[in-house]
């Protein structure tokens, strides 16, 4: 018979689910939730991203990145500007305050990283990651 507490899909996502509410109450300490850390994380990194390139690097949904990038529009961590070639296309951008921002909370990530990942050799993780992209590459 079928045991759900046996399933790797369950098992991933109670985990995934799991680290993400404990970094999500870390940063909220901090007024920021997870999912605005992550999207200034990635504009930090990357400079600068249409609002479709930021939602997939999220894995969201467009309809799910306007309203977070208008909340963070809003705190004045990101601006919305026009390609001057092509005023079409919409770039997200740091300012100032938003940059000030995700490098102070930058530690906070790897905090995150550290606990989850303490008693794990490089070797188990690199097994782990695998294994993961197997079951990945096998439900695409």
């Amino acid at each position: 018979m079928f045991d759900i507490d046996s399933c790797i899909g369950f098992i991933t996502n109670k985990a995934s689910k799991k680290i993400a509410e404990v970094f999500n109450d870390r940063l909220m300490s901090y007024g920021i939730t997870r999912v605005q850390w992550i999207a200034l994380y990635y504009l930090l990194k990357d400079g600068k991203a249409s609002q479709k390139e930021l939602a997939d690097k999220m894995n969201i949904k467009e309809s799910t990145i306007v309203r977070l990038i208008d909340r963070l529009e809003k705190e004045k961590y990101v601006e919305r500007v026009k390609e001057p070639e092509n005023r079409r296309i919409t770039y997200i951008i740091l300012t100032d305050s938003g940059k000030n921002r995700i490098t102070e909370l930058i530690p906070e990530g790897e905090k995150m990283k550290d606990s989850i990942s303490k008693g794990i050799t490089d070797e188990e993780f690199e097994t782990f990651n695998r294994v993961l992209q197997k079951m990945i590459d096998n439900i695409s």
